[in-house]
């Protein structure tokens, strides 16, 4: 496990035995650790298999899924078209801004179904700065919560819009892979098949 994984799971690790003396785990802290944990792997554009990894404990299947695919669909486009821009290779997709955020915090979640836990976003290094709203979509499954997808609140004109499970299905396999065709080839009935075809009409 490189340095800053292992170092982020002894963090997320001491603060989950502190947190599990005190309190259950609330919707927004499981947000907190999902940042947390994305800030430590770093990386652009859809998570590394290793970087998913890391990921994991806080989010739903279908999410890892999504991940997974764009993953797959990056490495795709950069062995068929190495000179070109491959899919989900760089940006953000955890922020509506493509730059992504040099701050963060956590609000408290709404009281809404889906959960919705809204999160304040800074970026300083741009002039202006800039500042944004995402909300995170939380579940419980099995007694625990989840990030399932992320909402996303920026407003200007180029950034990430929608959800990001919206932008992950935005480049389906379908894409890129060529339709199947199916060759169905009719076999000969044999006589005694169509003598009891036949008797039973």
């Amino acid at each position: 496990m490189p340095v800053c994984l292992h170092t982020a799971w002894l963090v997320l690790c001491v603060a989950l035995a502190g947190r599990r003396s005190e309190r259950p785990a609330t919707p927004a802290d499981v947000v907190t650790q999902f940042y947390t944990m994305r800030d430590a792997v770093g990386g652009r554009g859809a998570p590394s298999p290793k970087e998913l990894a890391a990921l994991r404990p806080f989010i739903t299947d279908s999410l890892a899924r999504g991940l997974s695919i764009a993953d797959s669909l990056r490495r795709a486009d950069m062995a068929r078209a190495p000179d070109e821009k491959a899919r989900f290779v760089d940006g953000d997709l955890f922020s509506s801004l493509f730059e992504g955020a040099t701050w963060y915090r956590v609000m408290p979640a709404l009281a809404n179904r889906p959960l919705l836990v809204p999160v304040e976003f800074t970026n300083d290094r741009l002039r202006p700065v800039v500042r944004w709203t995402d909300t995170v979509v939380v579940v419980r499954i099995e007694g625990r919560w989840l990030v399932q997808d992320l909402r996303y609140g920026g407003s200007w004109d180029f950034g990430n819009k929608g959800t990001l499970l919206q932008q992950l299905r935005a480049s389906p396999w379908s894409v890129t892979a060529r339709p199947l065709t199916l060759h169905v080839t009719r076999l000969p009935v044999p006589a005694s098949k169509q003598q009891r075809t036949h008797a039973g009409q």
